[in-house]
């Protein structure tokens, strides 16, 4: 049965995760109630956003404990890459061309591959991890020797989230001639989007910000698709022998967008009913949206959510006394933040990360201790369990599409290359499929897979997660979509 324990007033909390990281505080948003609006007399502080958002978009708990077991060995169906043993810094995989020759012999030294380099920075949604760990990534792959002899120079632009900023950074680095263009996070993208596009630059980002991106030739977002984030609650629920569970989400009109297009016909296809639970987002009341849900008799609860809002329902749920499964999406800071109210809660990610990372193939566990590694020799050992991880493999990927490339290196070959990769090795997870759509609904995505953790508390009582079931499964084929 799932334990919660007393928990810190949940404003202190948020308060005090704030404090301990490096960007400045910033208000929260929050969530709906099956449209019961939950508010509260004060605003709560802010982390994340659109990767939260969009990873924290579905939730579920489970009240037993399912034993570990390891993920499929690589080169399986679930489709992590067989890198092998090679040496620090170098590419786990071989050959990305698979031809043994033609690619070794290019030699691009003296060349400059010119990126533009987009995220949210210094506004109300600040999230410098997801620069920090790709120009680590970058460093680390320049100081290999790049691509082929080519250095990767990045031209960076720091936008706060809305569309004129995003405007803004896009004419900027157009005007400056770069050859890509990388989104750290960009909320602002769909008013950028069509610039870039029509300046012919690729379009490039470890998961999508907006909505045009998701299906388009052109943008090319290499980790798994939103909609993934609804298959992996749906999937515990049903195998929890749940069928009524109540759905938070934050009330603004892209998290009721997949609330109803994506949530709803998901759980639809496992048979289970949805309460929907909306919280204010300027002033959200958690303990109203706990006692919603309590009032509809759910069996279970799951959020699309960030951060802190995962830390808001979490918590609220834990001081309410509701011991039903919780799914907190893919949120992390909740489980620092509240300690033991967490255990028993679920969670998801589509990249093997340091905190499974016993659970994980020999050589993916090699790579999360080199990126662990690197990050805390550029200075960053305090980003190494967060977002910075995203960036950084989406980059040693990017790395090997890259080196595919026999031609000169513009924007038209780079946009070709991600276009007619095939099968590519992923770096902390599986495989990817940039141009074969592995979710149709979101053609632009280049992987499908996904995977569940539930946290538990260990024998001297730190709290851990455990992988559930047999780890990297294929969303999409498990979706009814």
């Amino acid at each position: 049965m799932t334990r919660f324990l007393e928990a810190e007033p949940i404003g202190e909390a948020v308060a005090r995760a704030a404090r301990e990281r490096s960007e400045p505080e910033r208000e929260t948003t929050g969530v709906t109630a099956r449209r019961i609006t939950c508010r509260r007399g004060h605003s709560v502080l802010l982390l994340a956003v659109g990767l939260a958002a969009a990873a924290c978009a579905s939730s579920d708990g489970d009240g037993a404990q399912p034993a570990p077991t390891s993920a499929a060995a690589p080169g399986d169906a679930a489709g992590t890459s067989a890198g092998g043993d090679s040496p620090d810094d170098e590419p786990a995989g071989g050959d990305p061309a698979g031809d043994g020759g033609d690619a070794a012999a290019i030699d691009r030294t003296g060349e400059v591959i010119r990126v533009g380099y987009v995220n949210n920075e210094g506004g109300n949604i600040s999230l410098p991890e997801l620069r920090i760990g790709g120009e680590v990534a970058i460093g680390v792959i320049n100081d290999a020797g790049g691509i082929h002899g080519a250095m990767i120079e990045l031209v960076p632009c720091l936008s706060d989230g809305t569309p004129e900023s995003a405007i803004n950074c896009a004419i900027k680095l157009i005007e400056e001639d770069v050859d890509m263009a990388y989104m750290g996070v960009e909320l602002g993208s769909e008013a950028a989007f069509g610039l870039w596009l029509d300046a012919g630059i690729p379009y490039v980002s470890s998961h999508s910000w907006g909505q045009t991106e998701r299906n388009s030739p052109g943008s090319f977002l290499l980790h798994v698709a939103t909609g993934a984030f609804a298959v992996g609650p749906a999937k515990t629920f049903s195998e929890l022998g749940i069928d009524h569970i109540a759905v938070v989400v934050q009330d603004s009109s892209t998290a009721l967008d997949f609330m109803d297009n994506i949530i709803a016909p998901v759980l639809e296809h496992y048979g289970i009913e949805m309460e929907r639970v909306v919280v204010d987002i300027a002033a959200p009341d958690w303990t109203a949206a706990i006692a919603a849900a309590q009032s509809a008799g759910v069996d279970g609860m799951m959020g699309q959510l960030d951060e802190f809002g995962c830390i808001g329902m979490v918590g609220s749920a834990a001081a309410s006394g509701f011991d039903k499964p919780i799914f907190a999406g893919s949120c992390t800071l909740y489980i620092d933040v509240l300690g033991p109210a967490a255990v028993g809660t679920y969670t998801q990610g589509d990249q093997w990360v340091p905190w499974v990372a016993e659970f994980a193939p020999p050589e993916i566990q090699e790579r999360l201790a080199q990126y662990a590694d690197h990050m805390t020799a550029a200075g960053h050992e305090k980003l190494i369990e967060g977002f910075a991880i995203a960036p950084y493999g989406a980059w040693r990927e990017i790395q090997f599409i890259l080196e595919t490339i026999e031609g000169p290196i513009t924007s038209e070959s780079i946009t070709e290359a991600f276009a007619t990769a095939g099968e590519t090795p992923g770096w902390f997870g599986p495989n990817l499929r940039c141009g074969q759509a592995p979710w149709p609904p979101e053609s632009s995505h280049c992987m499908s897979h996904i995977m569940v953790w539930q946290v538990v508390e260990a024998d001297d009582g730190s709290l851990r997660r455990i992988v559930v079931g047999d780890g990297l499964f294929d969303a999409y084929e498990l979706s009814g979509l």
